[in-house]
């Protein structure tokens, strides 16, 4: 594998500039960002904010292999950045990013597309969400 890789889960706010940065390549004609934010919204409710527990030591080993494998998957991938947000988080903040650089676009996006599918579906991160009445709720466990 020739592809850079970048994780990390924290508690301090994410930063978009620093992954164009380190996703950058000359032989990338293609960079691919998602950012997942807070919405104000879940199930025909209002939100408030959330909160993500994360069990950090498994969190971490599973996020550095899904972007092992995304960037061995794809072969023209150049690098692949994975970051989430623990904590609370309010309305609009940033929880996670994923980034793809690759020489072609086609490639960028499916890395992209299967790097936040899979790791919203198999590393340890949960969501509980606030509703504006001062109720919770975890999506998936109650």
């Amino acid at each position: 594998m020739n592809a850079r890789v970048h994780t990390a889960i924290g508690s301090d706010p994410l930063e978009v500039e620093p992954v164009f940065s380190f996703l950058a390549d000359p032989a990338a004609g293609a960079v691919v960002v998602f950012t997942g934010t807070v919405r104000n919204h879940a199930d025909g409710r209002s939100v408030a904010g959330l909160t993500y527990e994360i069990f950090a030591t498994e969190a971490t080993a599973r996020m550095a292999d899904l972007a092992e494998e995304v960037a061995t998957t794809w072969l023209s991938v150049k690098a692949v950045w994975m970051t989430h947000r623990s904590g609370v988080l309010d309305i609009g903040e940033v929880s996670v990013v994923v980034g793809v650089s690759a020489e072609h676009r086609a490639e960028a996006f499916a890395a992209a597309r299967y790097a936040i599918d899979t790791l919203k579906a198999t590393v340890p991160i949960w969501k509980q969400e606030h509703w504006s009445d001062g109720s919770s709720h975890w999506p998936g466990v109650d």
